[in-house]
């Protein structure tokens, strides 16, 4: 059985006479953390938003055959939303929740793109398995729609200012 120090036992295993947990998660959620599930969302209902869009994002791109390496990881001045691996590509996607989709509006500008890019190559520099995967940074948009969400994955959204993966 697995489960976790606070008790949760991850969706898709069996629970045992000995031990009944007090409450069961599913794998992406539970990777956000302890103290967000067991003390409440204190924050912003924006930031709510974006959390939920970004589990939202990591359970597609699990679908689609890809594995989640990492979530929230911060390095070089910027933070990676999800890094995903799947046949020889690592990539560092950042996620933007939006309620509506403005078409002519960049959904992130250079800067931010320029971080993801560095906080990607930290990523890898920091993970010497994979360094000999490509490296991509990938900008994934996420909509709800109801109780469903439409989500877009825009591949490479590396800056022109020879960034190499």
């Amino acid at each position: 059985m697995q489960s976790c120090r606070c008790g949760a036992v991850i969706q898709g295993e069996r629970r045992t006479a000995a031990r009944i947990p007090a409450h069961r998660v599913d794998p992406v959620t539970h990777m956000r953390g302890h103290d967000e599930r067991v003390h409440g969302d204190r924050r912003h209902p924006d930031h709510a938003l974006g959390a939920a869009g970004e589990d939202a994002a990591a359970r597609w791109l699990i679908r689609r055959g890809w594995r989640v390496l990492a979530r929230g990881w911060r390095a070089a001045g910027g933070e990676i939303d999800i890094v995903a691996e799947r046949r020889g590509v690592v990539a560092a996607c950042e996620v933007k929740t939006r309620t509506t989709v403005h078409p002519h509006a960049p959904p992130i500008s250079h800067a931010q793109r320029g971080r993801l890019a560095r906080a990607a190559q930290a990523w890898q520099a920091r993970h010497p398995a994979y360094s000999g995967h490509a490296l991509r940074p990938d900008l994934i948009i996420v909509v709800p729609h109801g109780p469903r969400w439409d989500i877009t994955r825009i591949e490479d959204i590396a800056p022109d200012d020879g960034w190499a993966s």
